[in-house]
């Protein structure tokens, strides 16, 4: 992190009075963790309540975080987001990098023109900030921020709840750091916040046994049912209907992780998790190994992200997605390698 960078962001934030901060489309742990840890910081900063803005509802298993009752939805009240960013001299947006992870709420940002900052640790940033702070080599979007908070000299602002936002981040988008960690400083960041006084079983409980019945009864069903092997190319994938997944009353985030689960089979090394929406087919992609799924999701799917987390989307009808995917793993099966 560059020391102009640093400076920069802390005039911007210093000289602010009325910042917001944003997040992307179908926020994840390090998107709300990160946003909410970044406004409990400015809120200490500039002694006024800094909102968080987010394009849709987030998963319940993120709504105990602490300051999570300063968010903002786009998709249950747009006109109250656009007073916020309205009122707002500065924006500061996290864990995305690209204009579209807004969705609906794009323009209401976009054409603003108030001066926004980026902080984001996904490649290729591509957003029209005053201030872009990006590293790749970050686990999360939250250790990143940590760090920025420590290079302002700010780190009698820290308290325990900024420190369960931040730690929730760097936990999810790390798998509990079965993934995407392999840099001491994570765990030595880690350390830092788990010299706070709060639990950290607690969070992990919060978070990933706070599912309900019909969600386990869905990765069941997942499971036996719906999930492929591709022969020669150690890829698998699951496909989900809308159908299929209200049969199980599914909820926002109740598929989060399902992407995972193939990689229990000996020798997978890439897969795939296809959600049928309303207008299109969301499509998550992970690997391991040497295929690039962040290029695989850029070429076919309209999407991008991590070397081995990416996302895409494709048009209706579900079974073409599938067999679009299915074609092109197999073009590309020579590169996936351990």
């Amino acid at each position: 992190m560059k020391e102009e960078f640093v400076q920069k962001f802390r005039e911007l934030t210093e000289s602010a009075r009325r910042p917001a901060v944003i997040t992307h489309f179908d926020p994840d742990g390090d998107a709300v963790g990160s946003a909410l840890g970044m406004a409990l910081y400015l809120q200490k900063k500039t002694k006024n309540k800094v909102p968080v803005l987010i394009p849709n509802t987030d998963p319940a298993f993120l709504q105990w975080l602490p300051g999570h009752d300063q968010v903002v939805f786009y998709d249950r009240d747009p006109e109250a987001c656009a007073r916020v960013i309205q009122a707002s001299d500065l924006l500061i947006l996290v864990d995305f990098n690209v204009r579209n992870r807004l969705k609906k709420m794009e323009p209401c940002v976009f054409a603003s023109r108030i001066p926004s900052v980026l902080i984001d640790h996904h490649p290729d940033p591509d957003l029209p900030a005053i201030l872009v702070i990006s590293d790749t080599e970050r686990s999360s979007t939250a250790e990143l921020i940590y760090d920025l908070i420590m290079r302002c000299g700010d780190a009698e602002l820290i308290d325990t709840d900024i420190a369960v936002n931040l730690f929730t981040g760097i936990m999810t988008d790390t798998g509990c750091f079965s993934y995407n960690a392999s840099r001491p400083r994570t765990f030595e960041i880690t350390a830092q916040l788990l010299q706070y006084p709060f639990n950290k079983d607690t969070v992990y409980r919060n978070v990933y046994d706070f599912y309900s019945e019909q969600r386990m009864r869905l990765m069941g069903y997942c499971l036996h049912q719906k999930m492929k092997v591709i022969p020669g190319c150690r890829t698998a994938y699951i496909a989900l209907t809308r159908k299929e997944l209200e049969d199980f009353h599914h909820e926002p985030g109740d598929t989060e992780g399902f992407v995972n689960l193939p990689f229990s089979i000996r020798g997978t090394l890439v897969t795939a998790l296809f959600t049928e929406k309303d207008d299109h087919v969301k499509i998550s992609f992970r690997s391991r190994g040497s295929f690039a799924v962040n290029t695989f999701a850029s070429r076919y799917f309209s999407g991008g992200g991590h070397f081995h987390a990416a996302g895409g989307e494709y048009p209706l009808p579900l079974d073409a997605a599938v067999q679009k995917f299915t074609e092109m793993i197999q073009q590309h099966k020579d590169e996936i390698r351990d």
